[in-house]
Formats: structure tokens, sequence, C-alpha cells
């Protein structure tokens, strides 16, 4: 007849095994501890000949030193990474500075064209998204994307391809962000596929929008 009382493979210990089992580890530790600690301050524990005791009524009879050391210690370490995080916070806020304009919608377009040349522009791209002919469609967004390459150019962002470019936007600085993302990856599969790439009407006016949503946060149209 099998034992009823015998444990499965892999079994764990009940709660009661359990609290057995740690009162006895921590009687152990005890004792051992207790014993090594003794043996420690008994004088009889040296290091090259010199009694170790000696070094633990040392330690005793100036814990006060120690603890004011410790205080000191503490605090200027607190000092040191409150000195250090401001630092670190100012080489940061330079650094930014010196990627992206203060206030990048006050940007000047320089040698742009004027805002009625970049609105009589988008007026023609916006013609070609609504002609019958497909190929007039991917002009209309080849040509809205040259309008956001330039944009981005003005804005002197670091990266030397549009896509570099648009990762080192802010949110903060460029809220429309995801659909110059959405409406460059458009055009790229323009470019890539060519005529292999099924586009309808419906399709550009959707990607001509994102353009427009991006072109209009940065009154360029």
């Amino acid at each position: 007849m099998a034992d009823d009382k015998k444990k499965p493979e892999g079994w764990n210990f009940d709660p009661i095994e359990a609290i057995v089992v740690l009162l006895f580890l921590m009687a152990i530790f005890a004792a051992l501890f207790t014993a090594i600690w003794n043996y420690f301050t008994s004088g009889n524990l040296s290091f090259y000949g010199f009694k170790l005791s000696g070094l633990f009524d040392f330690l005793k009879s100036n814990a006060w030193f120690f603890k004011i050391l410790g205080y000191v210690g503490a605090g200027a370490a607190a000092i040191g990474t409150f000195v250090f995080t401001q630092r670190a916070d100012a080489i940061w806020r330079a650094m930014k500075a010196g990627l992206y304009p203060a206030n990048m919608k006050a940007v000047s377009l320089g040698s742009a064209p004027a805002p009625n040349a970049q609105t009589n522009r988008w007026e023609k791209i916006v013609k070609l998204s609504e002609s019958e002919n497909s190929s007039d469609w991917r002009l209309a967004i080849i040509e809205a994307d040259i309008m956001l390459d330039e944009l981005l150019g003005k804005l002197q962002l670091p990266g030397d391809t549009m896509g570099e470019k648009l990762k080192a936007v802010e949110q903060s600085d460029f809220t429309t962000i995801e659909q110059a993302w959405e409406a460059h990856k458009a055009r790229n599969n323009i470019a890539h596929e060519g005529e292999g790439f099924l586009l309808n009407q419906r399709e550009t006016h959707r990607i001509i929008s994102l353009y427009e949503a991006v072109f209009k946060e940065f009154e360029i149209i």
C-alpha cells in the first residue's frame, strides 16, 4: 500500500515546516555570529601582529566621530548630486538650443518664396490631386513632399535625410510630426514602387491633407 504521507517529487514546505526550518536556520546563524563576534573582540585575532580587538575598541570609542563623518559625507554627496544635476541640465539645454531653434514656428523662411507664392504652389498641388490622371496624383504627393523637405531645412533640424530630420523633431515643437511621417512614408512608397504602388484619388486626398496640416501649423499656406 502506498504511503499517503510521502511527499510527491518537487514538494514544498507547508507553513509549519517552513517556520520550523526558519527558526532552525536563525538559531544556527545567531550561534555562528555570536561566536565570530566574540572571537573578533576577544583579542585573540590578529593581522600581522596587530590585534583586531584594538581596532574594534577604537571604532567603538570614536563612534561619535564616525557618525559626524558619515553625516558630512552624506551631505557632501547630496550637494554634489544637486550641483551635478544642475550642470548636466545646463549642458543639455545648451545642446538642445544648438539643435533646435527656440521657437521653430518663428524661424524665418529666408530666401524661400513669399507666402503668396507658397500658397499658389500649394494650390497647384491640390489641383493635381483633383485630376483624373493617376500620374498627377503621384506628382502632387511628390511636390508636397518637396515642400516638406524645404520646411525641414529651414527649421535647421540636424540630419542629412528627411527621415533623420523628422527623427530629430520634438513633439512639443512640431505637433503634426505624425502626419508628416505618414505623408513622407507614402511618398517613399510611390518613389520606390512606382506604378506598382496602388493609389486612388481618395487616398491621394487623404495624404495631401496630411501635408496640409503640417504646412498650416507652420503658416506657410
